[in-house]
C-alpha cells in the first residue's frame, strides 16, 4: 500500500467560480494517485436557510469534462472517461445529513491533473460546500503511465 494523500476543502457552485484544480500536473510520469474516498457535504449542515440541499459533485482529469452541453450545472457523464469519481449528498431537515452516494472508477490512476465541480438545485453565490478526497499514492512502470495518460485523454483502454 501506498502513502495516503487527504485534498479537503471548500468550494462554491460550479456556475460562480467554475471547477477547482486539486492536482495540477508536476510531470513526474511513473507517480499517480488512486481515488479511494470521494465525500461532498454542506459547510452549514443544519442552516435552516438553505434552500435545495441536493448537491452532486464530479473529479474529473479535465476542466472541461463537467459541462456536455452549455448549462450552469455539472452533468454525470459515465461514458466520459474523463470523470473519474461521483458523489452526492442530501440533507432531509435542519439537522440530518446523509451521504447518499459515492462511487469512484477503481481502475483509474491521476497521473496529472485531477479537478473537482459541484451543482446544487439552487444555491447563491455564497454558499460554500466541502470536498474530501482521499488518495492513494503509487508508483508506475513507463507501461503503465503510458496507459492512465491515454486513459486521461479520454480513450477506452480497459
Amino acid at each position: 500500500m501506498g502513502k495516503i494523500r487527504v485534498i479537503r476543502g471548500q468550494a462554491r457552485a460550479y456556475q460562480y467560480d467554475g471547477a477547482v484544480q486539486l492536482i495540477q500536473d508536476d510531470r513526474r510520469f511513473n507517480h499517480g494517485f488512486k481515488i479511494r474516498r470521494f465525500l461532498v457535504s454542506w459547510n452549514l449542515p443544519a442552516d435552516s436557510g438553505a434552500s435545495s440541499r441536493d448537491l452532486i459533485a464530479v473529479l474529473a482529469t479535465h476542466e472541461d469534462a463537467f459541462q456536455p452541453t452549455p448549462s450552469i450545472q455539472v452533468a454525470w457523464e459515465w461514458q466520459d472517461r474523463r470523470q473519474v469519481a461521483w458523489a452526492s449528498t442530501n440533507h432531509v431537515g435542519d439537522s440530518i445529513v446523509e451521504n447518499s452516494f459515492e462511487l469512484i472508477d477503481p481502475t483509474h490512476i491521476v497521473v496529472r491533473d485531477l479537478y473537482f465541480a459541484c451543482s446544487v438545485q439552487t444555491s447563491s453565490g455564497t454558499n460554500y460546500f466541502n470536498y474530501y478526497v482521499e488518495l492513494e499514492e503509487v508508483d508506475l512502470t513507463d507501461n503503465q503511465a503510458v496507459l492512465a495518460i491515454v486513459q486521461e485523454e479520454a480513450q477506452d483502454v480497459n
